[in-house]
């Protein structure tokens, strides 16, 4: 898979390798940052989730921003339908560093994800709600798997 570059281009216009022991890293950890946005997808569209099944891709901040959200909605009694649509790029991997690391900068789109009532499925999308911005996720290889540890939205930037 080779890197998408974010729509209407990123203020880093630098990619990390797509060969070598890099590129095998950071194609691994694109999987892993897709897999994430499923999962959160399926999370977020079921009144009944817990999150528990992000543990697999994330920790850290980004996975208690996330369960946080999610609880935030189930207590408003929403959920989210649709699905959020992504262009990540890998930006840097770092093999040498213990424990390794790859940074993915995204374009997310979120247009066609939207907040509904749970019940009735009626659209309660908040006011000034962003469509579309970059954000970065930055993961760690643990036990040759990697996980989520930090996901910033840059909320000043759009794509």
């Amino acid at each position: 898979m080779n890197p998408v570059t974010p729509s209407s281009g990123s203020a880093n216009g630098s990619i990390a390798p797509t060969d070598g022991p890099e590129g095998a890293a950071g194609r691994s950890a694109l999987s892993t940052y897709q897999d994430w946005w499923r999962a959160q997808a399926e999370a977020f569209g079921r009144t009944d989730s817990d999150g528990i099944a992000l543990e697999a891709y994330s920790s850290g901040r980004a996975l208690s921003d996330t369960v946080s959200g999610l609880r935030q909605l189930r207590d408003a009694k929403m959920v989210m339908t649709g699905e959020p649509r992504n262009s990540p790029v890998v930006k840097a991997v770092d093999l040498k560093a213990d424990p390794q690391t790859v940074v993915i900068e995204d374009c997310v789109d979120v247009s066609g994800w939207h907040r509904v009532d749970a019940v009735t499925r009626a659209a309660r999308e908040p006011a000034g709600a962003l469509s579309r911005y970059v954000a970065t996720a930055s993961l760690r290889n643990f036990q040759a798997h990697w996980l989520i540890y930090d996901f910033k939205r840059e909320v000043g930037r759009t794509c």
